[in-house]
């Protein structure tokens, strides 16, 4: 399996793909993906941090894919757009076609990803990820859930599954994951959104009676949004989770509030916040919804990143 992106994430797939004999290729850039290469992943989990070395290269071009390669791609959803161009029209080994041709399995939040692959690749498989992983350091990624790492909702795109479905669920069931396959798995997409635009309130400074107020708020919003669309919403009893198999263990420094987008403004990396509560915002547009309460939280963390502020330190203004 080839991994798009050393994030928490991707790093983590790959250790598990090499701790289980898979044969695997970790793709990423800059000096993680340079660390890792020259020291190996630290990789901490609750039974304990040992160091794995994986199948690295640094940038998409120095790739040699092959048939019958499948992909997973990591990347932030801002980062889709970039990767695909460079990604579908890699050649494989020996001439035989093109990256583009390939199975690609996305575990991006939001629901963009898919639309965008889907102007290059074809066979587009689309998942949603419950995994509590965090990469704060360099070279460094904690995966702190045992003694499954992960809960995988995952379907063919735009609908249904197929052999190739089947197969991506096997090998991550091997690694430690809960997968379930689903015929419409963006309605878990968009569930899991519902949450992700109220998670991101956890980089701001504000009082918790506001932040309980603000949460209603965003998730009220991007619930009428997406009726307004008609993007189906799973409930959370459709996920098949068997929550004492996938405990977290605290011991290992992971805190829920650390997420993504915390994770990267702490690195001071890019947000994703655009995909997110953006997404909300868009829609909203779209389908005349008003979404002032996401529209402000996508406004501040928008000027927190190009200001470099700090998680936590934010000022949430008050919503028109």
């Amino acid at each position: 399996m080839v991994v798009l992106g050393a994030g928490a994430v991707g790093a983590s797939t790959a250790a598990e793909l090499a701790l289980h004999g898979h044969d695997h290729l970790l793709i990423g850039r800059g000096k993680q993906i340079r660390h890792i290469a020259e020291h190996g992943l630290r990789y901490i989990r609750p039974e304990g941090a040992k160091t794995v070395r994986l199948n690295t290269v640094e940038g998409i071009a120095g790739a040699q894919l092959r048939p019958g390669d499948l992909i997973i791609t990591t990347v932030k959803t801002q980062h889709v757009e970039e990767s695909s161009q460079e990604l579908a029209w890699l050649e494989l080994e020996n001439n035989a076609g093109l990256a583009a041709d390939l199975p690609i399995l996305t575990i991006q939040n939001g629901l963009a990803a898919e639309p965008i692959l889907a102007r290059r690749h074809h066979r587009i498989y689309s998942g949603s990820i419950l995994i509590p992983a965090s990469y704060t350091v360099t070279g460094e990624v904690t995966c702190s859930a045992a003694p499954q790492r992960a809960a995988l909702a995952v379907g063919k795109y735009p609908g249904g599954v197929d052999e190739i479905l089947e197969e991506i669920a096997e090998i991550l069931r091997g690694i430690g994951w809960q997968v379930q396959t689903a015929e419409q798995v963006i309605g878990f997409k968009a569930l899991k959104l519902l949450s992700s635009v109220r998670d991101r309130l956890s980089l701001f400074d504000i009082e918790p009676e506001r932040e309980q107020l603000l949460g209603e708020a965003l998730v009220t919003e991007a619930a009428a949004v997406l009726r307004a669309a008609g993007i189906p919403i799973a409930r959370s009893e459709d996920r098949r989770v068997d929550f004492s198999q996938f405990q977290v263990d605290v011991a290992t420094g992971y805190s829920s509030t650390r997420h993504s987008t915390w994770q990267s403004l702490q690195r001071g990396g890019d947000s994703e916040v655009d995909w997110l509560n953006g997404e909300i915002v868009q829609l909203g547009r779209l389908h005349g919804v008003a979404t002032p309460a996401n529209a402000a939280l996508q406004r501040s963390l928008g000027l927190a990143w190009r200001q470099g502020a700090e998680p936590g330190t934010i000022a949430f203004p008050e919503i028109p």
